[in-house]
């Protein structure tokens, strides 16, 4: 009955913290590469999940410009709603995982038939996002309704200072199911070693929107807001099973600003079956913190979780064993006993992948030495 009684200590509300909180690992060590699913805490078991980018990952995607040959093609007036239309309707696969554009297609002088043209090719077209710039001018304005899809449900840290947003500088002409915020006006983006802190979130009010690469990422994933998680200390999993990856108290995530060359639009529109899966388009007015989204989003899916550990506790048997053996070597009396007790627990688990709980233990342990103390003073007396 006694055994039975300290093996059932840890799912004690106030043990199963301390288990967690006392728990060492390896990759608890490795934060910025490892995250650590506790799932239901009362189960005392831990998978570890390595996001680290993969290197070796290679992903079908391509970053293209709208540059003059590509608007000639286009027609007469170029970059025009009715083109527009035309060039999602020309270049559109059946297969696309992700098309992103990265400038809001906004126009003063449309007329309605052109923009209802244009709104029936975004709406055939699931895989799309659309970029459009920002800023914070105190304007104390309401999140505008084409922006209400975009909005993400989740429940931010009040340690998070997210940065804030409340005007669109070229608002939309069309409704999009997705809407990613491409620049951020006067943010500077600050170096992280040989990468940048990039934002993934932003604050209209008391609503988050997410940025361009985020956007792009839960639509390459098919996936909804809903379906966007952030755990405690700042790990942001886009579902279960997909990338994730670790915020700063701003909302920012490491990955590169590498500028490749993009290719020309034409290619899309002479060969459109040709074209890859993924694919960025970009105006020539495209705001310049686009010219990375390449590099942000290829680094940004390789780091799907790839490794997994799973700790959880021994075997009723060997935590039985486990303690029946320190109550033997306690009996040695020798001070050096107890610390050896724990670190031998600690370190076996680990090398076995296994969970010791501690609490058993260390009420073994507290006991043994107030009645050994109390045993000696009656004996001296």
């Amino acid at each position: 009955m006694g055994v039975g009684l300290l093996l059932g200590l840890p799912h004690l509300a106030p043990m199963v913290r301390f288990e967690h909180f006392s728990f060492l690992f390896p990759e608890r060590f490795q934060s910025d590469h490892y995250f650590a699913d506790r799932g239901d805490l009362n189960e005392l078991k831990i998978t570890t999940l390595d996001f680290s980018a993969d290197p070796n990952a290679r992903l079908n995607l391509e970053s293209y410009l709208l540059d003059e040959e590509a608007l000639d093609i286009m027609g007469p007036e170029g970059g025009k709603p009715i083109e527009w239309a035309q060039f999602l309707a020309q270049t559109r696969l059946d297969d696309d995982r992700l098309t992103v554009i990265t400038s809001s297609l906004s126009w003063d002088d449309a007329t309605e038939i052109a923009i209802l043209a244009l709104q029936e090719q975004v709406d055939s077209t699931p895989s799309l996002v659309i970029g459009i710039q920002s800023e914070f001018i105190n304007s104390e304005a309401p999140l505008p309704n084409y922006l209400k899809d975009s909005v993400l449900p989740l429940k931010i840290p009040k340690s998070f200072d997210l940065p804030e947003i409340d005007h669109i500088q070229r608002p939309p002409s069309i409704n999009c199911s997705s809407f990613g915020i491409s620049e951020i006006r006067g943010l500077k983006l600050e170096p992280a070693r040989e990468l940048k802190l990039i934002p993934m979130l932003a604050r209209w009010g008391d609503q988050t929107l997410p940025t361009l690469p985020l956007a792009s990422l839960l639509k390459s994933y098919r996936l909804s807001p809903t379906d966007l998680i952030l755990e405690k200390e700042g790990y942001l999993r886009l579902g279960r099973e997909g990338t994730i990856l670790k915020l700063d108290h701003k909302g920012r995530t490491t990955l590169p600003m590498t500028e490749s060359q993009p290719l020309s639009a034409s290619k899309l529109q002479i060969y459109p079956k040709q074209a890859e899966i993924y694919k960025i388009i970009s105006p020539q007015d495209a705001p310049k913190a686009t010219r990375s989204l390449k590099s942000q989003i290829q680094q940004a899916l390789s780091q799907k979780p790839r490794q997994k550990i799973t700790y959880q506790r021994w075997p009723l048997p060997f935590e039985i064993g486990l303690l029946l053996t320190s109550v033997l070597l306690l009996h040695l009396r020798k001070f050096w006993v107890a610390p050896l007790i724990l670190v031998a627990s600690i370190g076996g688990s680990v090398l076995a992948d296994q969970w010791v709980l501690l609490s058993p233990l260390a009420l073994v342990i507290i006991a043994f030495q107030c009645f050994s103390r109390s045993r000696s003073g009656k004996q001296k007396s």
